[in-house]
C-alpha cells in the first residue's frame, strides 16, 4: 500500500567520497512513492557528473557556487509537490524501513497526528555506530541547542517514542503544510543563515507555531558528523574561523528571532555565564571568530523585523515553549 509522498531533498558540496553510499541507501529503501533531489552547491570535485551518470532517477539541481545550505534546501523543497520533505545530509546513511518507521511513528499519534510537523530519526556514529550522534533536537538555558544523547553509547534509553524540540537537519522529516505554515518571504529555512543552526531555528518556529516533533527510535540512519561549528576542532582545522563565526552569529540571530523577551531576560544570568568565557576563549585562539558580532550587528534589522512577524504569528502559549529550556546540568539527558 501507498503512503503519503516523501521527497528527500539533499544538499551537496563537494561530497563524492560520501553521497554514493548515501543515494544507494535511499534509493534502496522500501517505500512509495519516494523522488529524490540533490541540490550542488557548485561543487568542483566531480560529484555532480557522478550522479548525473550513475543516478537517473535522482533529480539534480546546480548552482554555480555555495549558497549555503539552507538556499539550497528551499530550492530543492520548492521543486518538489511531496506530502512531506526529508532534510539529509550527503553523509548521512538511511537504514533498511526507515522512512517508513518514521511515519508509522507520526501514525500512532492517532487524531493528533495532523499537528506532527516533523520527525527525527535515530541517528548514529558513523565511527562506531553504537554510539549515539542524535535523538533529537533540544535546547538549554543558555539559548544552545544540543543533540540528545550525542556521545552516549546506544542502549535503548531513549527508545521511547515521545516529543522533542526539534530534529537534527542531518536527517529531519518535514511535514510540508507545516513548512508553508513556516515560510517567511517563501522560505522554510532562513537563507541568511547559509548554514548551522537552521534547524534549531526552523524547529524554534514550529514551537511558536504549536506544531510538535515526534522522536522515531526504530527509524535509524548513521551520520559521519563534520564538527565544523566548534571552536574545539582536531587537526588543520583547528585555526579555520570560518564555521565557529557564522555558528556563532546564527545561534544569536536564532536567539533574536524567536525568543520570548520574558524568558530571554529570566534565564540572563545562565546565557551570561556561558557566553563571556566563550567569547574570551575565542578572543585567546580565534579571534577571527569574534567577526561573528559584527556580522549579526549587520543582520540584525532584517532579524527584528522576522520577529515581529514571528511573535504576531504565535500560537502556542509561554508556558509551552518554556517547558523545553532546560537547566545545562539536564542537557542530553
Amino acid at each position: 500500500m501507498k503512503g503519503p509522498s516523501v521527497s528527500a531533498i539533499i544538499v551537496n558540496w563537494n561530497h563524492g567520497r560520501l553521497i554514493q553510499d548515501c543515494l544507494d541507501a535511499l534509493l534502496a529503501q522500501d517505500y512509495s512513492p519516494l523522488d529524490v533531489t540533490v541540490v550542488d552547491n557548485g561543487s568542483n570535485d566531480g560529484s555532480p557528473e557522478l550522479i548525473a551518470g550513475h543516478y537517473p532517477s535522482v533529480r539534480l539541481g546546480e548552482f554555480p557556487e555555495n549558497y549555503g545550505f539552507s538556499r539550497a534546501f528551499n530550492w530543492g523543497a520548492g521543486h518538489c509537490a511531496s506530502d512531506w520533505i526529508l532534510s539529509l545530509n550527503p553523509d548521512t546513511v538511511v537504514q533498511d524501513q526507515c522512512i517508513r518507521e518514521m511515519l508509522e511513528a507520526v501514525g500512532t499519534c492517532g487524531e493528533h497526528s495532523t499537528r506532527v510537523g516533523s520527525v527525527a530519526p535515530k541517528l548514529l556514529q558513523a565511527a562506531d555506530p553504537t554510539i549515539l550522534d542524535s535523538t533529537g533536537l533540544f535546547i538549554d538555558r543558555r539559548r544552545r541547542p544540543y543533540d540528545r544523547g550525542q556521545g552516549e553509547p546506544d542502549c535503548g534509553q531513549y527508545d521511547e517514542g515521545v516529543d522533542v524540540f526539534g530534529a537534527c537537519g542531518a536527517a529531519a522529516l518535514y511535514r510540508r503544510a507545516m513548512l508553508e505554515d513556516l515560510a517567511s518571504d517563501g522560505e522554510y529555512f532562513d537563507a541568511g543563515f547559509f548554514a548551522y543552526y537552521e534547524d534549531a531555528d526552523l524547529a524554534w518556529r514550529a514551537q511558536l507555531r504549536g506544531w510538535r516533533c515526534l522522536h522515531a527510535s526504530r527509524a535509524v540512519a548513521i551520520h559521519a558528523r563534520g564538527w565544523g561549528d566548534t571552536l574545539r576542532k582536531p587537526g588543520r582545522e583547528a585555526k579555520n574561523a570560518a564555521g565557529p563565526r557564522l555558528a556563532l552569529r546564527n545561534r544569536y540571530l536564532m536567539t533574536a528571532k524567536n525568543d520570548v523577551q520574558r524568558h530571554f531576560f529570566a534565564d540572563l544570568p545562565w546565557i551570561l555565564a556561558a557566553e563571556l568565557p566563550r567569547l574570551g576563549y575565542a578572543a585567546a585562539t580565534q579571534p577571527g571568530v569574534l567577526l561573528g558580532l559584527l556580522d549579526l550587528a549587520r543582520a540584525l534589522p532584517h532579524a527584528w523585523r522576522q520577529r515581529r512577524q514571528i511573535h504576531t504569528c504565535r500560537t502556542a502559549d509561554e508556558a509551552a515553549i518554556r517547558r523545553w529550556f532546560v537547566a545545562p546540568t539536564e542537557a542530553g539527558r
